[in-house]
């Protein structure tokens, strides 16, 4: 049924949040004290815009997962990928940007 795909796929995300946190922080600390790559907090101006990136990336694998459930992959695997060169001629049309065929091309 839809609701037991869509329960799923919930737990699918937040089964895959969790190794997230309970593993991939492992290479950080590695890769940190071994002066591979240093890490250091946001700026306190930077933080709220942190959090809201990480809520905002939350929500969109959630809801991407609940799609594909609900819906056909297919359909969401197009919609997605159309969603980069729209936004972008609308952010032009909006703020009034030229671009030349080289770059329309290039996000096709």
């Amino acid at each position: 049924t839809p609701l037991q795909a869509a329960l799923d796929a919930c737990a699918f995300t937040g089964w895959m949040g969790a190794f997230n946190i309970c593993v991939l922080w492992v290479p950080i600390l590695v890769m940190h004290f071994n002066g591979t790559q240093l890490f250091s907090l946001p700026s306190p101006d930077a933080l709220p815009l942190v959090i809201l990136d990480a809520a905002l990336e939350g929500a969109f694998g959630t809801l991407l997962v609940l799609a594909i459930a609900l819906s056909s992959p297919l359909f969401v695997t197009v919609g997605t990928v159309l969603a980069i060169p729209v936004s972008a001629v609308i952010d032009a049309a909006i703020n009034g940007l030229s671009c030349q065929p080289q770059s329309l091309w290039g996000g096709a």
